[in-house]
């Protein structure tokens, strides 16, 4: 259990995500943490191989539902914010479209580059060097708003997709029962670093966006976001273990 002194630096899927995926989580994420704001979040990246004759996402959606030769994308892993981002994209365009896993995003991203993998989801940072060299495409992101590195690539919502607008956070938690003034300490602590224009730069570079360190933005999300994926998860009847 979490105790006062605990500072925990983790990653939105671990909070809204693997609770309904994992049966014997010893934690319980809205009762045991307390959100202190966040760093930066990430899109997730949908991308094609280079080798396939699509240039946009009504593109391969065309060849999707055409070639079921081609109808299958990797991700990182099974129940991750990047397979049920391939499990929307399923939902909404009405046609099959199957997972492959992989044990991390390395393996995925080989396979794309040399084509074996038509299509996958995976984070920018992976990937943008690629893309810019023309090695795969990356044909929409998640989100709201496109990705600061990358204003040409249109999101998902823009494309009809309304339910794409999953991103990956990184945040900070503190533990239950944090007193007051440990809590102001540690929250004006974290606004000043996302606000050093040195770590927003690098951030940016990585192909992350800036967070605003805001505990009531964070607590705010997360409820949002738990719902969510308590929904998506029962419906899809995902189980990690």
């Amino acid at each position: 259990m979490p105790t006062a002194c605990v500072l925990l630096q983790t990653i939105g899927s671990s909070m809204v995500i693997y609770p309904h995926t994992y049966r014997s989580l010893r934690y319980d994420p809205l009762r045991d943490f307390v959100p202190l704001g966040t760093a930066a979040t990430a899109p997730i990246a949908f991308v094609s191989a280079a080798r396939l004759p699509v240039k946009s996402l009504g593109d391969a959606v065309s060849l999707i539902k055409q070639d079921k030769s081609v109808a299958f994308y990797g991700s990182p892993a099974s129940g991750s914010v990047f397979h049920f981002s391939g499990v929307l994209m399923a939902r909404a365009m009405g046609s099959d479209f199957t997972h492959v896993p992989y044990k991390g995003s390395a393996p995925a991203l080989a396979d794309v580059l040399s084509g074996q993998m038509p299509f996958a989801f995976l984070a920018p940072s992976d990937i943008l060097e690629h893309h810019r060299a023309g090695k795969l495409r990356i044909l929409a992101v998640t989100g709201k708003t496109r990705a600061s590195q990358l204003p040409e690539v249109p999101t998902f919502p823009e494309s009809g997709f309304k339910e794409l607008v999953n991103r990956e956070w990184f945040s900070y938690f503190l533990g239950k029962g944090t007193p007051p003034d440990l809590f102001a300490r540690y929250s004006a602590a974290l606004r000043k670093v996302v606000a050093d224009p040195e770590l927003r730069a690098a951030l940016l570079a990585a192909g992350l966006e800036i967070g605003d360190g805001d505990p009531a933005t964070l607590a705010a999300t997360m409820q949002q976001e738990y719902g969510q994926w308590r929904q998506i998860v029962k419906e899809i009847g995902f189980v990690a273990d």
